[in-house]
């Protein structure tokens, strides 16, 4: 498994973050711009252990993803159960949150991605690193502003905005 961290420093209250981050698991396209939708799996309204949720890149292309481990709110592990992303074969990640000060959360997320063939990730693995920057600012933007990121508006705002 290739191993890849990202962080990102928000001006909000580890709470805050924890809230967007966590507890609205099932809603990460409001922050993501690289997904225009995603919806809880199963009977789950907000995140918690084992909770799952299904997100599409587009009309073709979603990953499933499970929590599979919570450290209260400090840390929690996502797997990916299903997916249809080629050369992709195994993928999860930890989100870690540390409180830098009076409203300021750090958000470091460390992601594992393995391919097949073994090679890919040697091709891939900036096209995915982008992909989760992008994730992190776009969830960084509407922690402090309460406004969405897309596709569409992500461009713009990224040179914009602090």
């Amino acid at each position: 498994m290739s191993k890849s961290e990202f962080s990102q420093v928000i001006d909000a209250s580890k709470e805050k973050t924890w809230e967007v981050l966590f507890n609205q698991y099932g809603d990460i396209h409001i922050h993501n711009p690289s997904m225009p939708s995603s919806h809880y799996m199963g009977t789950a309204t907000k995140g918690e252990l084992h909770c799952a949720r299904h997100c599409k890149f587009d009309d073709k292309l979603f990953v499933e993803e499970k929590i599979t481990e919570v450290d209260e709110t400090n840390s929690f592990k996502v797997e990916v159960t299903k997916h249809n992303l080629p050369f992709l074969k195994d993928m999860s990640a930890i989100y870690e949150l540390s409180s830098i000060g009076n409203d300021k959360t750090e958000v470091k997320m460390i992601s594992f991605v393995s391919t097949s063939p073994g090679f890919m990730i040697y091709l891939m693995k900036g096209q995915l690193g982008k992909g989760l920057a992008k994730h992190l600012f776009g969830m960084k933007y509407y922690i402090e502003t309460g406004k969405t990121v897309n596709k569409g508006n992500y461009a713009k705002i990224f040179k914009s905005y602090k």
